[in-house]
């Protein structure tokens, strides 16, 4: 199958390039550095493809490449058999097989090769002391408390008196005694009380059939009712105070005269004496008032 390239852009030499594109720019830039590579050639590329998706649909899994001889032992030994072996070759081969025989007809497993001295601790002793390194040691020779202790039994169960006697001993010898009989009487009744209940709890505490609230704040007193209505006026007293403005500005006599209104008042009031005084103050303060107040200097020491 002929190889088919891509065909590239057919550019005019006198063609304007004011309306490329970056992007096609690029591609062409691209397309020249692929061309004459591998990687430009269509159906090269997609037979790639095709073997890497027949390479990924198989398994990557081996077990070995080692190649198997499917044959069996006694077909390789008639294959072999054809042979002519020497006759060391042949004794050799009848030990072999008597070798394997044997080792056929013996057992697989073995529970111990130790050989078992069937003799006690006391006849082991005997005989280690017949050596000749305990022969000339001498007979040890034992003082009485010591052969006294090794007679002894060295189990001990106690010091206590075993009293032989039956039940029915024992009941009779307690019936002599002086018994009290109403208090034996009501022992034997809480006792058979006492078989015939369960011999489980599963609790003997006395519920309390008290809520929460009831436990935390505890219940209102009587007493408690007669307080309220004795504090009620004060309750009052203080929703009252709460409900009402708590700032003050200022507790003075409002006076609403004018400044002009009570120099008059005042003027009207004085003496005829100091009245022509009190106008002639009145007139050099409006004259004061309609000079100016700029004073340039006025010390004595530069006039």
């Amino acid at each position: 199958m002929p190889v088919k390239n891509r065909r590239p852009r057919a550019v005019e030499p006198n063609l304007s390039h004011r309306w490329d594109t970056t992007l096609t720019k690029d591609l062409e830039s691209v397309a020249e550095q692929l061309k004459g590579s591998e990687y430009y050639d269509t159906n090269k590329r997609l037979e790639t493809l095709r073997t890497r998706k027949l390479a990924n649909t198989k398994t990557s899994i081996s077990f070995g490449n080692h190649i198997i001889n499917y044959v069996s032992d006694s077909h390789d030994n008639q294959i072999s058999a054809g042979a002519v072996n020497t006759p060391a070759e042949r004794l050799q081969q009848k030990a072999d097989l008597k070798k394997m025989k044997a080792a056929l007809t013996q057992t697989t497993f073995s529970l111990g090769d130790e050989v078992p001295v069937y003799a006690s601790i006391a006849r082991e002793a005997m005989a280690t002391s017949e050596t000749d390194e305990f022969k000339n040691a001498g007979k040890v020779q034992m003082n009485d408390e010591l052969k006294a202790a090794i007679k002894k039994s060295s189990l001990h169960f106690g010091n206590e008196k075993v009293l032989y006697e039956t039940v029915q001993q024992d009941a009779t010898k307690a019936r002599e005694q002086t018994v009290d009989r109403d208090a034996l009487k009501k022992e034997i009744a809480e006792m058979t009380a006492a078989l015939r209940k369960h011999n489980f709890s599963f609790g003997e505490e006395k519920v309390e059939y008290i809520s929460d609230q009831t436990r935390g704040y505890g219940s209102v007193p009587k007493e408690a009712y007669g307080q309220r209505q004795r504090a009620l006026p004060k309750i009052r007293e203080t929703i009252q105070d709460s409900r009402s403005c708590h700032f003050s500005l200022g507790l003075d006599k409002v006076v609403y005269d004018t400044d002009t209104h009570r120099a008059l008042r005042t003027v009207t009031g004085a003496p005829p004496k100091n009245l022509e005084a009190e106008r002639q103050r009145l007139k050099e303060m409006k004259q004061a008032l309609q000079r100016t107040s700029i004073t340039i200097g006025d010390d004595e020491e530069y006039m």
